[in-house]
């Protein structure tokens, strides 16, 4: 019994130190995204690329040292690792909330005769190390900067940074109050004097509000999973926008990307997303205010929130202008 008691301690031991922390961060504006065990985000001419490593153990030797002598290159996928440098990388510090350091680098390489501008961020926690590793062609870099500096900004470990909550969909503000002139004072006097006239009856209430077929924009937080002895550790929180596509025929589409077709449910391809992404094409219903979303064997519930808006577990997706 007692050896039991030291094997599960043992073991509860090693799980509790194999915990890592994850990384939370918003995807960067306007960017295309793969996600798989690393996030990859792609600017819109396909200039600048952002890969995003979790946090994996750093192993023995201190950070910055390792950090300095090595650009902890070995954290990077082979076919992105840095070629020859024609000169010493800058290092100096960075700041994420909730690390106990960072350490931010940039430099150039060269790949089969071409220059290339890398941007490297290394985050440690918990004896783990997460890796932003930025690759551009010549002249893309500063192009990409602000969107780089963005998503940099919104990152944190462990929990997400505190954030203003939006303002309430269906809320309009009230009017003030308005000073009363004399004619209105006087026009209120003699409405008072006169007989009660009968009031008029209450209007209709309004049918439900509409919702037209078109792209649907809500911002949502997604989890990259990471696994450590088949556990899941760690991982990525994504803040982001999806995309639901919904056509006049009663088709929906979702995706973190901006659909194809400019977001025009009539220029979209339905058979191709049908065969290539059928977990992420199906249909939908709507019923008074009731939304029913249906994606391969997943069912979502929604509900109308005012004209051309609705709502999924606390998110409001809009609808948006096609491009």
């Amino acid at each position: 019994m007692k050896l039991l008691f030291l094997s599960l301690c043992f073991f509860s031991g090693a799980a509790f130190a194999q915990a890592l922390p994850p990384l939370n961060f918003d995807a960067p504006a306007g960017f295309s995204s793969r996600v798989e065990d690393v996030a990859t985000f792609t600017a819109p001419e396909g200039d600048l690329t952002i890969h995003m490593y979790p946090f994996r153990r750093l192993g023995p030797g201190d950070f910055q040292a390792r950090f300095r002598e090595t650009l902890l290159r070995e954290f990077v996928a082979v076919e992105q690792r840095e070629g020859r440098l024609p000169a010493p990388a800058k290092v100096e510090a960075a700041s994420v909330e909730g690390a106990e350091a960072s350490l931010i680098a940039r430099f150039s390489d060269e790949r089969a005769g071409a220059q290339r501008e890398r941007t490297r961020l290394a985050i440690l926690a918990a004896g783990a190390v997460a890796i932003v590793d930025v690759t551009a062609n010549s002249g893309a870099a500063q192009r990409g900067a602000e969107a780089l500096r963005a998503m940099i900004e919104s990152m944190s470990v462990g929990q997400p940074k505190a954030r203003a909550a939006p303002p309430p969909v269906l809320s309009t503000p009230e009017a003030a109050p308005q000073p009363a002139t004399a004619a209105a004072a006087s026009a209120a006097a003699s409405a008072a004097a006169a007989p009660a006239a009968a009031a008029p009856a209450a209007p209709a209430a309004a049918p439900p509000a509409p919702l037209p077929p078109g792209m649907y924009v809500g911002n949502v937080r997604r989890l990259i999973p990471s696994f450590v002895g088949g556990v899941q550790s760690g991982g990525m929180w994504i803040t982001g926008p999806q995309y639901i596509l919904l056509s006049a025929e009663g088709l929906a589409y979702r995706s973190y990307d901006p659909p194809r077709g400019g977001g025009d449910p009539a220029r979209f391809d339905w058979k191709r997303a049908q065969s290539a992404e059928a977990g992420n094409t199906g249909s939908y219903e709507l019923l008074g205010n009731a939304l029913t979303l249906r994606f391969g064997g997943e069912t979502i519930s929604a509900k109308l929130a005012g004209p051309g808006r609705f709502e999924i577990f606390g998110t409001f997706f809009k609808r948006a202008t096609p491009k």
